[in-house]
């Protein structure tokens, strides 16, 4: 099962594979609205646990796995992020590959994650049956 974060400031899902295809900017907003929800999540199960205490009124243990199973995905995701940001970068001074960062950008926005990913996989197909290589699950 592959890993997702539905990110709000993105607006898009994310998948730890495409962490390191995210551009710096969008990085840094992935990272940060990872952040607030680790630590909104950690605020909820304080909140939850010390109104037990104070009520007696047992907390949903089911509830408080599935935070603490969200909080690991969500950690999971931000320390990837955050070795992207911290890695060194080399400056992109081939024309082309800014070019093609920034349609992917482009393309994306226009069209979605979904879209913009069913388009890439037949790319990549029709280019493997061009090269007569075998294309998995065909």
């Amino acid at each position: 099962m592959e890993l997702t974060f539905n990110s709000k400031s993105l607006d898009r899902v994310i998948d730890l594979q495409s962490i390191p295809d995210l551009s710096i900017a969008d990085a840094r907003k992935l990272h940060a609205e990872l952040v607030v929800a680790v630590q909104s999540m950690d605020e909820k199960v304080t909140d939850a646990l010390a109104t037990e205490h104070n009520s007696g009124i047992p907390v949903d243990r089911d509830w408080v796995h599935r935070v603490k199973k969200k909080r690991r995905i969500c950690v999971a995701f931000a320390t990837q992020v955050k070795q992207l940001l911290d890695a060194p970068r080399q400056p992109e001074l081939n024309f082309t590959a800014i070019y093609q960062r920034r349609l992917e950008e482009l393309v994306r926005e226009e069209l979605g994650d979904t879209v913009y990913q069913e388009i890439k996989d037949e790319a990549r197909d029709l280019a493997l049956a061009d090269l007569q290589v075998p294309v998995q699950g065909a």
